[in-house]
């Protein structure tokens, strides 16, 4: 382990310390630097920090090194800072000079504002940045480390929690990429979908994408649905009007055979035999159309068919997704449940072990008065028997007293130790609960799965037996084998033929015939018009179906934005669990907390000290820097360091309570005198012999100055006993 200790500072023109003050100081194993606020302590701890990083203690740019007086920089001194080191018992001074540059302008040389140059030097030899770097990584540490094991503002005042943990796990060696291939094929997919940017970032961006998409979702629904609806009555109006103009028609051509019959018997037999053979050709088409229209019938319903099937298909695969997903959900309960109810059994364990030291209460116990106390040391006689039964009275008082005390404590454990093991069986109950509750979720799941699944294959082999029905129908009936059409055919030959005989009829009757074959035409017009309406709804049936492709394509994309967040969530939840596992064993006064938990059950990163149960800024400020001090001393331990520690703002803490750790500590406290360095070893020693001292009924040591200072007649405490009856109190 390396050890860096601060020997002394010296300071001239550094800041408040201009060419007036000059600064020295010393420094021990603990020191106290005190002044009023604008005297410099923090400017002696900033110059110990920039000499050695190039930054405040903080991680700040040291700006504005140079002296100010009367609100301006002085310009032309040297600011010059002298820190002696103690690096594994070896003395090490290290210097650094800022100048200033010097420009002619109009004729004269003039300093150029912040235009500073810095040299090093160690132990006398010339140093550029570059190669104090190297010199202070190489015999102590990398300079971003030193900043953060001796001051917690370098940690504290990073600006994000993304920022602090990116710290931490660089801090404790964590790997992500290696820490990935080490789960496995579960969380493969993390690379991919993160990309190289923070969890949280990309958390974030999925939560959005998944309510974009169920907003997509929705209104591809909405549509398709509404296209469906709109799918079963489109262009029956027009069909129904047409087949009304067709009728209208068919009217008018019956009212021109009704004028034919007041022609002469020839033109009325002639116009007969042609009526005779339009009849026929229409009970031919008729025939046609009739054969053609079972065939149509038979492809519609045919179609309606599969088109139902397919639509019961796709309903029990959308069921199907939601099953699988309520399995997963129920596996990943099933999987958190346990865990708790694993670690409620631990925990009763751990907590039911506990036993009571009760060897103090037996030691007071078996306490025997002293009977040299019966004897006076001044003269060593005996004390008066009224004295001496005061003095065993005394002592069975306190005694007592103490017993009383001790099995209190006793009791207090145990009514503790009762309550805990209660709330830990509670705690387990529920997640034995929970987890039954979780296992009837996936057998459900497990069931339903199993079920639609059966469904779906059934529907797909009904759906596939219906489209071979339809392949094998032909695109119109062949009437080669019409008995009914040949018929007709035949009669309409012999018709033809007769008629060809007859004479052919007048200009009315050609007139007549032109109108009817008019007639006729659009009649004919019209059943095109008919089929095209028909085939129109054919086409708009298939974009029905296209907008329902749009909204399954839109429900997956939704399914896969869900499971790349639940896969991220698991990740972070067992990452940042990793993290806590290297990190926390190294601090006593707090816990990190890396993962919490919104409202709405989502997990989010976060990078929170804690402190029984208490955030780190709830604290009050004297269990804030007990913290502070833990913080860089964890670091110095994860990096096998002993660095002095900077404990600054630490007049809210008695000096007693400060921690008892190996590094050198240099507390910086706010006081009404002017700026003061003083090792406070020798003083927190005295402390401590008066307090064992005291323990034993021993009589507290005090100095002849001291004991002077009491037989005074205006005596005050003096800051020591202060300081010690203040102790005494908090105990």
């Amino acid at each position: 382990m390396k050890t860096v200790k601060i020997k002394s500072i010296t300071l001239n023109n550094y800041r408040c310390f201009n060419g007036e003050r000059e600064f020295h100081a010393d420094f021990g194993e603990k020191t106290r630097v005190s002044g009023k606020n604008g005297s410099g302590k923090s400017t002696v701890m900033n110059a110990v920090m920039e000499v050695l990083t190039g930054k405040n203690a903080d991680g700040t740019q040291a700006d504005n090194v140079r002296p100010i007086v009367d609100g301006q920089e002085v310009e032309g001194v040297d600011v010059e800072r002298t820190v002696v080191l103690d690096i594994g018992g070896k003395e090490i001074e290290i210097k650094k000079i800022t100048k200033q540059k010097r420009e002619r302008v109009d004729g004269e040389m003039q300093y150029v504002p912040g235009s500073n140059v810095n040299s090093y030097s160690v132990d006398g030899i010339s140093f550029n940045q570059k190669k104090l770097d190297e010199f202070i990584s190489e015999n102590i540490c990398p300079p971003e480390t030193l900043l953060a094991c001796c001051n917690p503002n370098a940690f504290l005042s990073l600006k994000s929690t993304t920022d602090m943990r990116a710290f931490l796990e660089k801090m404790a060696g964590f790997d992500l990429n290696e820490y990935i291939k080490s789960l496995g094929a579960e969380f493969s997919e993390v690379d991919e979908i993160t990309k190289g940017h923070p969890i949280e970032q990309v958390q974030k961006t999925l939560n959005k994408q998944l309510t974009d998409q169920k907003k997509a979702t929705t209104k591809a629904e909405t549509e398709w649905k509404y296209e469906k609806a709109k799918a079963v009555d489109s262009g029956e109006d027009d069909i129904t009007r047409l087949t009304e103009q067709k009728v209208s028609y068919e009217n008018q051509i019956a009212t021109l055979d009704e004028q034919e019959k007041s022609l002469d018997d020839v033109m009325a037999a002639y116009d007969q035999k042609s009526k005779d053979i339009l009849d026929l050709k229409f009970e031919q088409s008729e025939v046609v159309r009739k054969a053609n229209e079972g065939l149509v019938q038979q492809r519609k319903e045919l179609d309606n068919e599969i088109f139902s099937l397919e639509q019961d298909k796709k309903s029990a695969e959308n069921d199907l997704r939601m099953a699988e997903m309520d399995l997963r959900h129920a596996n990943m309960g099933i999987e958190r449940h346990t865990a708790d109810v694993k670690k409620a059994q631990e925990d009763w364990k751990k907590c039911n072990e506990k036993e009571f030291a009760d060897n103090q209460l037996k030691a007071i116990q078996e306490e025997e008065f002293d009977k040299d106390s019966l004897i006076c040391p001044t003269c060593g006689q005996k004390f008066p028997p009224e004295r001496e039964i005061a003095i065993r009275t005394d002592f069975e008082k306190k005694k007592a007293e103490r017993i009383r005390i001790a099995e209190a404590e006793k009791v207090a454990f145990e009514e503790y130790k009762d309550k805990e093991l209660a709330r830990i069986a509670e705690s387990g109950n529920k997640a034995a609960t929970d987890l039954k509750e979780a296992k009837k979720a996936q057998a459900e799941a497990e069931r339903k799965i199993a079920e639609l699944k059966q469904k779906i294959t059934s529907l797909a082999m009904e759906i596939q037996k219906k489209q071979a029905e339809l392949s094998k129908l032909p695109e119109s009936v062949d009437m080669s084998d019409n008995e009914e059409y040949q018929k007709i055919s035949a009669k309409i030959e012999r018709a033809e033929a007769i008629l060809h005989e007859m004479s052919n009829g007048s200009d009315l009757r050609r007139e007549i015939t032109d109108k009817r074959n008019g007639f006729i035409r659009e009649c004919a017009k019209i059943d095109a018009e008919i089929n095209n309406i028909q085939r129109k709804k054919q086409a708009h049936e298939e974009d029905v179906e296209k907008l329902y492709q749009v909204f399954r394509e839109s429900s997956q994309k939704e399914a896969d934005i869900l499971r790349k967040r639940d896969i991220l969530r698991n990740f972070s939840i067992q990452k940042n669990a990793r993290i806590a596992e290297l990190v926390n064993p190294n601090f006593t006064q707090f816990q990190f907390v890396f993962t919490d938990e919104t409202q709405s059950g989502e997990i989010i990163e976060t990078c929170k000290l804690m402190k029984n149960g208490i955030e780190y800024k709830n604290l009050n400020y004297s269990d804030q820097l007990l913290c502070r001090i833990d913080l860089v001393c964890g670091f110095q331990k994860i990096k096998g360091l002993s660095l002095p520690i900077f404990a600054d703002n630490a007049e809210s803490i008695n000096s007693e309570r400060l921690p008892e750790i190996e590094q050198q500590m240099i507390v910086l406290e706010v006081s009404d005198g002017d700026l003061k360095v003083e090792c406070i070893d020798e003083y927190m020693a005295n402390l401590d012999r008066s307090y064992e001292q005291l323990s034993k009924n021993q009589t507290i040591s005090f100095s002849l100055d001291e004991l002077r200072d009491m037989e005074s007649d205006d005596w005050k405490p003096t800051q020591k006993i202060k300081d010690f009856m203040e102790r005494m109190n908090n105990e």
